[in-house]
């Protein structure tokens, strides 16, 4: 890793950043060892800084990375959907390369998603083949065998888009058709172990991980998926940006080194050693009864939920259990100094539906206290 692009100072500007995958990469745990556990501050301000070198590679390639938001940060309306495709006896070199050529001409060009890929296995658990069975929109009858199916999964899709590629490849006979995996359950926590991330793709963009070779930027697609054939222009980045900054996590339970990856990003947000679990986390009363509960919409939305008559206390709980369960998100600062930063949590409605939100929370240091700014 270059010296020269880890340590720089923007006096004035703090970058904000949508996600930061602290769980398996080596840049965000290659700085974590740069900095005495009592010096968190060091570690925030190193975090901001490569945030902001991921920027300037981008924008060299045309390239917003406030444009990446919908693809890096779960969606409150957005459908994350895997689609499956049975390996077995393939003829082609790269049953992943022959996958996607039958599905990249109907994606829409407007779509902002990021896709993960892999096959199914049972290396890191049993597969939950009743879950499977039961979930999956299948393309034709018959049983399959879960283990020879390749996944592609999709993240912030629209009704639309997942009708449109559904009906295009139902005739493929390799084809098994797609599970909604927008909401929690056993499907979308076996996803978490056996798929990588591959693309983010935003308009007709495709960003991919080219290795951990120079130079940082590239037009490299070292698989061979012939991507400008279909109209994208490849942007390739070293993979130890793409992985802390540009990798979308699957919201599952008990996450491969979840924990770790919510204490490192938390500090990442704060400045602050803070213990998720051990940490005060607040809601102000005019908060909860001047909006919440008094915000036409927001008071729809907490009447939903069953949580129209809950106080600042029972909210402080709900929040700080959410914290625990679920990533950390769209890290900024406030124009009062506080560092601000989003929690993605599913609700359980009481028709017995669910409904995603997301919780803007902020870190007070004088207080050393978490406290809720909105939910939206």
């Amino acid at each position: 890793m270059s010296a020269s692009l880890l340590i720089f100072d923007i006096v004035g500007y703090v970058p904000d950043f949508h996600t930061l995958n602290a769980r398996d990469n080596s840049l965000v745990h290659w700085i974590y060892s740069q900095f005495a556990r009592s010096d968190a501050s060091a570690f925030r301000t190193a975090i901001q800084t490569e945030a902001e070198n991921l920027r300037g590679l981008l924008a060299s390639r045309s390239v917003r990375y406030d444009d990446l938001k919908s693809a890096l940060v779960p969606t409150r309306d957005g459908r994350q959907v895997v689609f499956l495709y049975d390996w077995l006896d393939d003829p082609s070199l790269n049953y992943a390369v022959a996958f996607a050529k039958l599905y990249l001409p109907h994606l829409r060009k407007t779509l902002r998603t990021s896709m993960l890929h892999g096959d199914l296995h049972d290396f890191g658990g049993p597969i939950p083949i009743q879950s499977l069975d039961n979930e999956l929109v299948r393309s034709g009858p018959g049983a399959l065998n879960w283990r020879t199916h390749y996944a592609v999964y999709f993240t912030n899709l629209r009704d639309d888009d997942v009708t449109t590629l559904h009906e295009a490849l139902v005739e493929v006979p390799r084809y098994r058709g797609y599970i909604d995996v927008s909401r929690e359950g056993p499907v979308r926590d076996y996803l978490d172990r056996t798929v990588a991330h591959e693309w983010v793709m935003t308009d007709d963009k495709i960003l991919l991980d080219h290795g951990g070779d120079e130079p940082y930027v590239s037009d490299q697609d070292p698989v061979g998926f012939d991507l400008q054939a279909f109209g994208y222009q490849v942007v390739s980045v070293i993979d130890f940006y793409f992985a802390a900054f540009l990798s979308y996590k699957i919201e599952a339970q008990d996450a491969f080194q979840a924990s770790e990856d919510r204490d490192l990003t938390l500090a990442a947000a704060t400045g602050a050693w803070l213990d998720v679990d051990a940490a005060s986390v607040v809601v102000p009363p005019e908060k909860l009864v001047k909006y919440l509960l008094r915000d036409e919409g927001k008071l729809r939305l907490m009447t939903s939920i069953g949580l129209q008559d809950v106080t600042a206390d029972e909210l402080a709980k709900i929040i700080k259990a959410k914290m625990s369960q679920s990533y950390l998100y769209d890290f900024r600062d406030a124009p009062d100094g506080a560092s601000v930063f989003a929690v993605s949590a599913e609700f359980e409605k009481v028709d017995g539906g669910s409904v995603r939100r997301l919780l803007a929370l902020k870190y007070d240091k004088g207080a050393d206290a978490i406290s809720l700014v909105s939910m939206y």
